[in-house]
């Protein structure tokens, strides 16, 4: 047996999309992101945003800018794993600052450690969250404002030879 990658970016697309609608921007949580998030947002024919960020802790991060103009726009933003949801709070406060009339987030690996739905949630920053079923703790305690969307079909393909 031999590993295999199976890339969840066919479902975090869509997710991606239906959040957006036809006019958004997509963000990121930092500039490490940027790339992948620069990429899909060409794929989907929207701009791309980033915010500046530098970690006070393990735990604290400050945002101090963001890299586009995002005001009078819908942000989706994407984050590859949210934890305790401090970074993707972080960012939605900041693209809010900048004008964006609301803001969303997709995540592939939904941890959701520490109390991050509801913290996320209450903050009354994010729309909506949608995570991929990757992650078991996506699949336990999940209010209806964080949505699943199945990597089942990315497996079974995977399972079958695809690509």
């Amino acid at each position: 047996m031999r590993p295999v990658h199976v890339y969840a970016r066919p479902v975090t697309g869509e997710a991606v999309r239906a959040l957006g609608g036809e006019d958004f921007v997509l963000g990121c949580t930092d500039a490490g992101r940027a790339k992948w998030v620069e990429s899909m947002a060409h794929d989907l024919g929207v701009d791309a945003a980033f915010v500046y960020k530098r970690r006070l802790s393990g735990a604290r991060t400050e945002v101090s800018g963001v890299s586009a103009h995002v005001r009078g726009k819908r942000v989706v933003i994407y984050d590859d794993m949210i934890r305790t949801g401090g970074s993707l709070l972080g960012a939605a406060a900041a693209y809010r600052a900048a004008g964006a009339t609301s803001v969303a987030a997709v995540t592939t690996h939904g941890a959701f450690v520490d109390g991050a739905i509801d913290r996320m949630q209450s903050s009354g920053l994010l729309t909506a969250v949608v995570a991929t079923n990757s992650h078991p703790r996506a699949l336990t305690g999940r209010p209806p404002f964080v949505r699943l969307e199945s990597v089942a079909p990315l497996l079974a393909d995977r399972l079958r030879g695809g690509a």
